[in-house]
């Protein structure tokens, strides 16, 4: 590769994840970073997106696996090569918005609530952009938290953290793929949204086609480089939180259908905007619940984003675990007690204090120490599939987990975690121990064995195989294979993008 002083690489490079419970030794680390950064440009778009594709070829050439990764945010594996790249694009952040001549006539958009971002634009930037005073918007849903980059997060289906919406993918009307031989803006072909001349301004060719746009949103960065993303937005609101201790018994028929009625919810007549439990398996007759109601932002509303979510209720359940590990290094165990005592206060209604989708999922300081998985249920079986993961529970007690559950709707991606409609996401969070890792790969078999349907996060700690995968998602495995074949028709470059994850799931 010529001398380039936007392309960074370094040999044998010891690497770790944002968690640091996933590390390897890559035999390239690769940095691209746009030439200007501070100023978002098509052209400075076309020169990187040229930066990109010569990295993919030099893969190729050596017959190099390559993964792309943004914040490190994955608690899987989903990120590591074989013995081969990793190519960070976390610096890669510019921001559009998009004007009204660069939509088809027939689109079903308006200008004003799209926002095109590059491949490494945080969520956090996100936030910012869309929820200033100037702009009056909203993303309709995130995860736990604002760390992650937009092309990760989408890629690997974060499932997000509204009870009306389905996942992080759901938001995207179309984006770019990169690969060795082809610039393509994917969109669906039932929903055009982008003209031809909004294309040629990437250097890309239009490709509108159901199947692709379906594959390339949950991708697992086996389809190519993500190098932007086109999100629909809502209008700006803000969110009032409670958290209440809740018989389980009496919660049960909410968390089993979203009907709130009898459910000892703050307001058993109003649907919350974001539903989330928390049980501790060691207590299981008390769910710790956290509802937020979508609430109106006044026009002149100006967000503070300084506080970060270790002072929001309940929110990233990696986060409060973390601190308590660093509050009581010496009593791991002692974690999970700590966060139901101290973490999990019952707080009603903060009417004084509602705030914008970007101060409540915020930063985290989550590091080493933890462990997350997701299991995604239809919402009609989540009592029984906390039966089975309890019992799971009782045979490796010495685990120091909680069992979470949130919810959202059946999302777009032929490969997205909230496939049911809608889905109950299970979370087995809690300190990184054997006992934990045992317990989840134990939760994902005795689920298989009761029949359970079910997914497992993409980007969390999992236990998936070629088995299981083609179990949770049936013929549109075939389908997203074949929109590959489509997108990647060359067999040297299906090998730069494929991974040990992907092939141990029958995928690649």
């Amino acid at each position: 590769m010529p001398s380039d002083p936007h392309i960074k690489i370094r040999d044998s490079v010891e690497w770790k994840n944002f968690h640091e419970n996933v590390s390897t030794t890559l035999a390239k680390h690769i940095r691209v970073s746009n030439e200007n950064p501070s100023s978002s440009s098509m052209s400075g778009m076309r020169k990187t997106a040229a930066r990109l594709q010569s990295v993919i070829h030099m893969a190729r050439a050596e017959g190099a696996q390559l993964r792309t990764v943004g914040a490190r945010w994955s608690f899987s594996d989903i990120t590591l090569p074989d013995n081969g790249w990793i190519l960070e694009t976390d610096t890669l952040g510019y921001r559009f918005f998009v004007s009204p001549n660069d939509l088809e006539v027939n689109t079903r958009y308006s200008a004003d609530e799209l926002l095109l971002v590059q491949c490494g634009t945080k969520i956090s930037r996100i936030n910012e952009a869309l929820e200033s005073s100037s702009r009056l918007r909203a993303l309709r849903t995130s995860g736990a938290s604002n760390g992650q980059t937009i092309a990760g997060a989408i890629s690997t289906g974060v499932h997000g953290s509204a009870v009306d919406v389905g996942g992080m993918e759901s938001q995207v009307v179309g984006l770019q793929i990169l690969t060795g031989d082809r610039n393509l803006w994917i969109e669906p072909a039932h929903s055009p949204v982008a003209t031809r001349d909004f294309a040629r301004k990437l250097d890309a060719e239009l490709v509108r086609d159901d199947l692709q746009f379906a594959a390339a949103l949950v991708n697992l960065g086996a389809l190519g480089i993500v190098h932007s993303v086109m999100l629909k937005s809502t209008g700006r609101y803000k969110l009032n939180t409670a958290l209440k201790h809740i018989p389980y018994t009496q919660l049960r028929g909410a968390m089993n259908s979203l009907d709130f009625r009898g459910s000892g919810a703050p307001d058993e007549a109003r649907r919350p905007y974001f539903f989330q439990t928390i049980i501790d398996p060691h207590r299981p007759e008390t769910a710790y619940a956290t509802f937020r109601y979508k609430e109106i932002c006044e026009p002149g509303y100006q967000p503070d984003y300084s506080r970060t979510a270790q002072t929001e209720t309940a929110t990233d359940l990696p986060g409060l675990v973390s601190r308590a590990i660093e509050l009581f290094p010496g009593l791991r165990n002692f974690a999970v007690k700590f966060i139901a005592e101290s973490e999990l206060k019952e707080m009603e209604d903060q009417s004084t204090d509602f705030r914008t989708p970007g101060q409540i999922y915020s930063a985290t300081l989550a590091r080493d120490g933890i462990a997350s998985s997701g299991f995604g249920i239809p919402i009609n079986l989540t009592d029984q599939a906390l039966r089975i993961a309890q019992a799971a529970f009782r045979e490796l007690s010495g685990a120091p987990i909680v069992h979470t559950c949130r919810f959202a709707q059946k999302s777009p991606g032929l490969l997205s975690v909230a496939r049911f409609d809608p889905t109950c996401i299970l979370d087995v969070d809690g300190v990184d121990t054997s006992a934990t890792q045992a317990l989840i790969r134990l939760t994902a078999r005795r689920f298989e064995e009761a029949g359970l349907p079910f997914t497992m996060h993409w980007g969390k700690e999992n236990a998936l195989d070629a088995t299981s995968v083609r179990r949770a998602y049936g013929g549109d495995i075939d389908r997203w294979r074949a929109a590959r074949a489509l997108i990647l028709p060359d067999s040297a470059q299906q090998r730069v993008f494929s991974s040990p994850m992907t092939d141990r799931c029958g995928l690649t």
